[in-house]
């Protein structure tokens, strides 16, 4: 399970979530398990019955005003049992001024209590977001990815098959590298992909004979990205004449990457093949797919169709024949 602590937290979002600690070095090494933050709302009013103890909790002005209506006794109990359930910190947005109880009672806890002054909706996006992405499952493969006609591709086979050599090549072509050799994958969404390089790799190929080639600096900016949505996987394979490859395109194979199933082409090489081209070209028909155009359909209806006319007018001739 991956975890990230409060410190961690305040550090990587002080640009946008402005957050500061109002009880310093309090708990903040506590650690936060969940991509999801929860607004007291029931639990206020005393009901506590499957509470969320592991999601950071969230104050807005609403639920202070309400907070600030309690007796003193009321609002400690309140607080009281909430750090009880040692949740991993609270955070206060848009408030000016936090009871003293309130800090008293958390320092006695260990709960590190966080503040911010942007407006409550801009945080609860900024730090639904961040969350979503710190703790969005991961996976590292072996491989190259490419950005063709804006088409992110994967490009993976055994070692020395020249994935290097043909991303490079699609580069010259005045297309973009993302990642050579180590392509981290994360899931951003239910069914979205995003791939980026290793930093210590980032703008590199390298190439098996010659070496490290900076993409970025001998093609220019425009040559490379830092990241990339992953849409299809091109494995590339040595050709054997024995094996059975796809003709028609009739039938798509998909891989399963995280979860997210995604085109898996297979596409065998050998000398004098222009793999580049190939490349391109199954970039662009997926973009023709997904404007609704399959030109393996569409041929296997014109036979099909074609077929069916050759059918009528032999049994027409057949007919007249036998009128006759």
């Amino acid at each position: 399970m991956k975890k990230l602590s409060v410190h961690e937290l305040i550090a990587e979002t002080q640009s946008k979530l402005q957050l500061q600690q109002i009880n310093p070095e309090t708990g903040d090494e506590r650690e936060i398990t969940s991509s999801v933050v929860n607004i007291p709302g029931l639990e206020l009013a005393g009901f506590w019955e499957g509470f969320p103890r592991h999601k950071l909790q969230v104050f807005s002005k609403k639920e202070m005003q309400y907070i600030a209506s309690l007796s003193p006794t009321a609002m400690e109990n309140l607080f009281k049992k909430m750090f009880a359930f040692k949740i991993p910190a609270a955070i206060f947005v848009e408030i000016s001024e936090i009871q003293p109880i309130i800090v008293e009672l958390a320092n006695e806890a260990g709960i590190p209590l966080l503040k911010t002054d942007i407006n409550i909706m801009q945080f609860l996006q900024d730090i639904g977001n961040y969350l979503y992405r710190r703790f969005a499952p991961t996976t590292i493969l072996h491989g190259g990815l490419v950005d063709v006609h804006g088409v992110g591709i994967l490009l993976t086979g055994k070692s020395g098959i020249g994935k290097s050599e043909i991303a490079l090549d699609i580069v010259e072509r005045g297309h973009r590298l993302v990642a050579d050799d180590v392509v981290n994958i994360r899931r951003t969404a239910k069914n979205v992909l995003i791939g980026k390089p290793e930093e210590l790799l980032q703008d590199t190929i390298e190439v098996r004979g010659l070496g490290i080639v900076n993409v970025r600096k001998i093609f220019g900016a425009r040559a490379v990205r830092v990241q990339k949505r992953v849409e299809l996987m091109i494995e590339l394979l040595h050709w054997d004449p024995d094996v059975h490859y796809e003709r028609f395109g009739l039938t798509e194979d998909r891989i399963s990457i995280l979860g997210v199933s995604i085109p898996h082409i297979r596409l065998p090489i050998n000398p004098g093949k222009n793999i580049s081209v190939i490349v391109e070209t199954i970039a662009m028909t997926y973009l023709l797919k997904l404007y609704g155009e399959d030109p393996a359909k569409e041929m296997q209806e014109k036979l099909l169709k074609e077929l069916k006319e050759k059918s009528v007018n032999i049994n027409s001739e057949t007919i007249e024949e036998d009128a006759e």
